[in-house]
């Protein structure tokens, strides 16, 4: 379990959240139709990493993404990487993860294939991985190789504060829901901060 953010008491609904800490070994999915709210989210959980060795995005946009220091990522821990296309990003990610380090990747489309070698190269190099996509809540080639997958939309916001509903798609061993989440403007004292306002877990386990 990497820890990304403040635990919370153990439990079937909870354990796959941010708060209770996604699990390393594995890597998670997060989409969004348009916007970049699942860039966001992410960086935030990359910024919340105890570890404090390099981690590894690639993409294939050479400008770097948006706001990572107002989100409290130091972009000197970042190394990152441009690749021609999706299977040279997830390509490089595999090596990443095999690795042992924390890695992003910014995709279009991902096989189910694909999908397993990333999963299994996160499990060999006991790194955390995290996919990015503008992508429906659900596509033909959805896998359950990854730890959990999300989708992201803003919602929205006032003053200070930016709100997220982050519905959990999937989850191994767990049950999806739909969870709200606040994110905090930093001032000169604290960092970003991202808060679990309210959500509801499904009884009913929807697979991928």
């Amino acid at each position: 379990m990497i820890p990304l953010a403040l635990p919370l008491p153990a439990s079937r609904q909870l354990r796959h959240l941010p708060e209770a800490g996604l699990a390393g070994g594995a890597v998670h999915e997060f989409r969004a139709n348009d916007g970049a709210a699942h860039v966001s989210f992410v960086v935030l959980l990359l910024a919340r990493l105890a570890a404090q060795k390099p981690m590894l995005w690639v993409g294939s946009s050479p400008a770097y993404p948006p706001g990572l220091a107002w989100l409290g990522l130091d972009p000197a821990r970042l190394i990152f990487a441009q690749a021609r296309d999706d299977a040279e990003i997830l390509g490089t990610l595999e090596v990443g993860l095999r690795g042992g380090m924390a890695g992003v990747a910014e995709a279009k489309n991902i096989s189910r294939l694909a999908a397993r070698r990333l999963a299994l190269a996160a499990k060999t190099g006991g790194g955390i991985g995290f996919l990015l996509r503008h992508a429906p809540a659900f596509t033909t080639t959805d896998s359950t190789a990854f730890a959990t997958r999300w989708l992201l939309t803003p919602l929205p916001s006032h003053a200070g504060a930016a709100r997220i509903k982050a519905e959990l798609l999937y989850a191994k061993g767990g049950r999806p829901g739909v969870f709200f989440y606040e994110i905090t403007e930093a001032n000169h004292a604290t960092p970003p901060a991202l808060t679990l306002v309210s959500g509801t877990t499904e009884q009913r386990r929807r697979t991928g």
